[in-house]
């Protein structure tokens, strides 16, 4: 018996490095996770494929988990809204949200254009956005309790 049986967690970049590990997590913990990850590298350039996401997935579906993976792309509305939907046509409800996504810009702040910055803030906190919107209307309209974790990193420093 786990922490998180009969949750259903969604975790944004899912895919790779910690986002990887809290899925891993939570599924060992007993949620069902909707692994979610663009299927790009690190600097934020993805193809939308689900391929990272997938991989996760498989890896926590051969350990007995529940798990599906999707690809939208967080700092849009659209992309936030179909992460939902994704949790709720596979699990039928949502109990957790995880906003891990984001990108690495490995420079200083004053070697760091507008462009880089622009897409820091779409990614980081726009994304952010995209994704709680929807998760805590579903939440507040069906009166239900929730978690939502926001997460950051050392990288800005």
């Amino acid at each position: 018996m786990g922490l998180l049986d009969g949750k259903v967690a969604i975790i944004t970049g899912g895919g790779g490095g910690l986002g990887e590990a809290y899925a891993r997590l939570f599924a060992r913990e007993g949620a069902a996770v909707v692994v979610n990850d663009l299927g790009g590298a690190r600097d934020g350039s993805g193809d939308g494929s689900v391929s990272a996401a997938q991989k996760v997935v498989n890896d926590i579906l051969a350990e007995g988990g529940r798990a599906v993976a999707n690809g939208d792309d967080v700092s849009t509305m659209e992309g936030g809204a179909n992460i939902l939907k994704t949790a709720l046509d596979a699990f039928g409800q949502v109990d957790v949200l995880v906003c891990n996504a984001g990108i690495l810009r490995d420079k200083s702040f004053a070697n760091t254009s507008e462009a880089d910055w622009d897409l820091v803030v779409k990614v980081h906190l726009k994304g952010t956005y995209c994704c709680t919107m929807p998760v805590w209307k579903w939440l507040k309209d069906n009166g239900r309790p929730g978690v939502i974790v926001m997460t950051s990193s050392t990288s800005g420093l």
